[in-house]
């Protein structure tokens, strides 16, 4: 049964895209946000501060990132390990919503299309992370605590950035790249249900991830693409640093946005 997602939310989300859209034609964050704030309100005047309030805590609620890419390319592990270390963090897989195999189609070769859209439970993902925002959780494995930190979602899966009604949520979009022969022999080694039959990898999986992968470039997205075939350790570091970079920047921006409003 999937989880009913009530008119607030709704609104916030729709909102939440339109700002989305807005920030990317005009490539920045504050300035969007800020002509959104009352002006026929006096400044100081209760109903501005209560709406100024609430519409700080609706841009900068929580902190949303993409890690896409290449099957087998690490995307699960670098999402686990970077739970671990930021705080207030918590993991979506999109490999938890395959449907299952007796709705999954086959093509003219018999092959399973596990490796597109329609194999996923997209409604279903999307309700989740919906309640996620409604009701961000505090990750039980964060290494660090402080109620100042904004939640932080990490959404992990091989067709994140090619959904259409996930495009304005993301705050940092990664995607894993790995060369051909290095992504099959890793594949390999993976055990699937139902397992690969021979030559799925080179009928199915490959050319399904040239053609989201195209897709996505087509596009005019900020996104940090990673070698993956760097080590765990040498990934998780560039990636990490990254991030605590961009979490600096939201909470200035939260900051200057705030001290604007109220000036």
């Amino acid at each position: 049964m999937l989880m009913k997602v009530g008119p607030n939310l709704k609104l916030l989300l729709s909102v939440w895209n339109i700002l989305g859209k807005l920030s990317r034609r005009q490539r920045t964050t504050a300035p969007v946000y800020q002509a959104l704030l009352p002006t026929t309100s006096p400044q100081g005047t209760s109903g501005h501060r209560k709406f100024q309030k609430t519409f700080s805590k609706l841009i900068m609620k929580t902190f949303v990132i993409g890690i896409g890419g290449v099957t087998n390319g690490g995307k699960t592990t670098l999402a686990k390990k970077l739970q671990k270390h930021l705080p207030n963090c918590s993991v979506i897989s999109q490999d938890d919503f395959f449907k299952p195999p007796s709705e999954i189609e086959t093509d003219k070769n018999g092959f399973l299309q596990y490796d597109v859209l329609e194999a996923l439970n997209m409604e279903k993902m999307m309700s989740t992370i919906s309640c996620w925002m409604q009701s961000p959780r505090h990750s039980p494995v964060s290494t660090e605590r402080n109620t100042e930190d904004v939640p932080v979602l990490i959404i992990e899966g091989f067709l994140l950035f090619n959904y259409k009604p996930l495009e304005s949520i993301w705050n940092r979009r990664y995607f894993v790249t790995i060369p051909y022969e290095e992504c099959k022999r890793r594949r390999s080694t993976r055990v699937y249900e139902p397992p690969d039959p021979p030559g799925y990898f080179d009928g199915h999986v490959w050319p399904m991830y040239l053609k989201h992968r195209q897709e996505i470039e087509d596009i005019e997205w900020e996104i940090v693409y990673l070698d993956g075939t760097k080590s765990k350790e040498d990934l998780f570091s560039q990636v990490y640093e990254d991030l605590r970079q961009e979490l600096a920047k939201q909470k200035l921006s939260c900051k200057a946005s705030l001290e604007g409003s109220s000036a």
